[in-house]
């Protein structure tokens, strides 16, 4: 819209000050307002890359090229007093899972947590996480209630850091995607996590 009211601005600025005529067989303009169409042309072509625009470069496979993204991988989360810092998928190597979510059949896949918000006991947290991972059309292949029942005495509070697996080691047939879905809770409190991500066998 601007760069079209410039545009009749400078129309009328050369039509009330410079006289010109143009015929259907020649056109014939005076020097100045050559000139002046010149510097309107100018306009034109400069101004929209001179617009207030902003863009982030990302990568191929969608993550920030400058800084990861608090949340990767498609991983939904749903938070109640605690809160998620980061999350974010890798292998065992300690590569990332490309954005699309495509791993090979028994390839260990972890998700990372990075959880605020815990009820500590001195210098310990005392956390709950379960898992459950479902095929496309709804069959049950993987269900772990709480994950961390053999940590009695809790978890140093300086490790806010939550790590959950999850690997396909084999299948009966062609699915479209498995998902996993986890919840995490505070033992020591009412504060929870819930969530799902999917993955897809390349």
């Amino acid at each position: 819209m601007l760069q079209i009211t410039l545009l009749f601005l400078l129309l009328f600025y050369c039509k009330n000050y410079y006289r010109f005529q143009v015929s259907f067989s020649n056109l014939s303009l005076p020097k100045p307002v050559s000139m002046r169409l010149n510097i309107l042309l100018l306009f034109i072509v400069i101004f929209p890359f001179t617009g207030c625009e902003i863009k982030i470069k990302t990568s191929a496979d969608g993550s920030s090229a400058t800084g990861t993204p608090k949340v990767r991988n498609g991983i939904e989360i749903h938070e109640r007093e605690l809160s998620v810092a980061q999350a974010y998928l890798q292998f065992e190597d300690g590569v990332l899972v490309p954005n699309d979510n495509k791993v090979e059949l028994k390839q260990r896949v972890i998700m990372k947590l990075i959880i605020d918000g815990w009820k500590k006991e001195g210098d310990k947290i005392f956390a709950g996480a379960s898992e459950i991972i479902t095929t496309s059309d709804g069959q049950v292949m993987v269900n772990k209630e709480d994950l961390f029942a053999d940590y009695k005495d809790g978890m140093s509070a300086d490790n806010t850091g939550i790590t959950l697996s999850a690997v396909i080691n084999g299948i009966d047939k062609l699915y479209d995607y498995f998902l996993v879905s986890f919840r995490v809770w505070d033992k020591k409190g009412t504060g929870e996590i819930t969530g799902s991500y999917k993955l897809y066998l390349k």
